[in-house]
């Protein structure tokens, strides 16, 4: 079974995948809405966590059938994610046919929205945000949800993919409770930085070494050397 990487690395990804220059201009409406609830925004962060926490524990669940026969696959979605990273033509290809996806998913949280109390709309959206957000979280997301799925561990994907929505929704709570001025500070920051693209080749090309040292099973052989 694989070592489970650290909590504190998973946090910090989803700090980085919300605050991409893809995700964070849409914070300020995104929370804002038109119902205004001041719990609102605390009501989308606990279904995104929920969201992601399920996410880990099916994803784990699968791949502890068998785990050796599941491991392949996982592996080879971890490098084809970081290809799409790495490469522009196949991360803009990816970004275009995965905003078509999400299309019928970002109608359906908007009508809900419209027609429930707003905390219940807002928990709605927070559950659905990962797939709505689907063309600037996918690879990093699928990326981890492929690494628990090689492991088999149930608790400990559930804990991983726990902090990783716990990363992820912090800077939400920042632009939601951090006033207007703070939240046009933080996205005016992120969205000026002149080498987002550079900073999204190299993680790719990290995880794609990170999916072929996986492949070759290295990883079993450095834990093997280490026991």
């Amino acid at each position: 079974m694989l070592e489970t990487p650290g909590i504190a690395a998973v946090l910090v990804a989803g700090v980085l995948t919300a605050l991409t220059p893809c995700c964070l201009p849409m914070l300020p409406p995104l929370l804002a809405g038109s119902t205004g609830h001041r719990f609102r925004p605390l009501a989308i962060v606990s279904g995104s966590i929920t969201s992601f926490t399920a996410l880990g524990i099916v994803t784990a669940a699968v791949g502890s059938i068998t785990p050796e026969t599941f491991r392949v696959p996982f592996v080879v979605m971890i490098i084809a994610f970081g290809a799409v990273m790495a490469d522009d033509d196949l991360h803009s290809a990816y970004t275009t046919y995965a905003s078509r996806l999400t299309a019928p998913i970002t109608q359906f949280t908007t009508a809900f929205e419209r027609t429930h109390h707003p905390l219940v709309g807002g928990f709605v959206l927070g559950l659905f945000l990962g797939f709505i957000w689907l063309p600037c979280v996918g690879p990093i997301l699928g990326s981890v949800l492929a690494y628990v799925g090689t492991s088999g561990d149930v608790t400990g994907s559930a804990t991983l993919l726990f902090s990783y929505g716990v990363g992820f929704s912090g800077p939400l709570l920042a632009v939601a409770y951090g006033g207007r001025r703070a939240g046009d500070t933080l996205t005016g920051y992120v969205t000026s930085l002149d080498r987002p693209s550079v900073i999204r080749r190299v993680s790719g090309y990290a995880l794609v070494a990170t999916g072929i040292a996986l492949l070759f099973e290295i990883d079993k052989a450095l834990l093997a050397a280490l026991t």
